[in-house]
């Protein structure tokens, strides 16, 4: 096996081995469900260190493709690439970005707090320079996957509760049930960014790894901002996609 890696190639060698287990999970010489050979025989079987085998390893569990059991081994965990698709025409929360069948989805709060609105906070949710407003941290996860790195801000006086709220699935659907909030149009802004330390860490991705920085301002039927968000989506793993409308001359 050996032969099929090329030690010359500029292409490191746990990327070659890690599209090698790709391809086998794709034409399903690795099934699902089946544990694939160890490190010690994958190591022996191409001639490459230990460590090397590890971080092919580590990368497909990343990418979702290969699950490691403690004590076990590892195994595939699914045939494809878990890649959600956001769709920038209307107002979509994180669950709506994937056929949920076959999905854990879940998320996690990391901060939920009352701060003093920035000259751009304040600007965009239409307050005064230095009004308080709830600030909430949330990592969005799909099969024990971070995907979605949200900041979401609002207005303290309007959504105070929001502190005494359970934040969990689609903060749309609290802010419609909970406080009867017509969320009527919203813009948003899309840049691809390089990630601080912080973000790729809650993202559990590397520096070296793209993010597509998403900012959203909702708004209800009489043009009032109700939310403003911020969201880090990493780039490897996340999908944009805008329906157009018919060309005119």
């Amino acid at each position: 096996m050996s032969k099929i890696l090329d030690k010359h190639s500029p292409i490191p060698l746990y990327h070659q081995l890690a599209n090698w287990i790709e391809a086998r999970i794709a034409d399903g010489t690795f099934q699902v469900g089946e544990k694939i050979p160890s490190e010690t025989r994958l190591a022996d079987d191409f001639r490459l260190n230990r460590n090397t085998v590890r971080h092919a390893l580590a990368s497909l569990s990343q990418k979702g493709l290969l699950e490691r059991r403690r004590g076990m081994g590892t195994f595939v965990k699914r045939k494809a690439l878990l890649t959600p698709v956001h769709r920038l025409g209307r107002i979509t929360s994180f669950v709506d970005d994937f056929d949920i069948s076959g999905v854990e989805l879940d998320d996690r709060e990391l901060s939920k707090e009352v701060v003093k609105a920035s000259e751009e906070i304040a600007k965009k949710l239409q307050l005064e320079l230095n009004a308080r407003v709830i600030c909430i941290e949330r990592l969005r996860i799909a099969d024990q996957t971070p995907f979605v790195l949200e900041r979401q801000y609002y207005a303290y006086e309007a959504f105070k509760e929001l502190l005494q709220e359970k934040i969990q699935g689609s903060m749309y659907m609290i802010l419609v049930q909970h406080f009867d909030v017509d969320l009527h149009h919203s813009v948003q802004t899309l840049r691809a960014i390089m990630p601080s330390e912080e973000i790729a860490h809650r993202l559990n991705i590397g520096k070296t790894i793209p993010c597509m920085f998403l900012e959203s301002i909702t708004y209800g039927s009489q043009n009032n901002p109700v939310e403003l968000l911020h969201s880090f989506y990493r780039g490897d793993r996340y999908l944009f996609q805008v329906e157009s409308t018919q060309y005119r001359r």
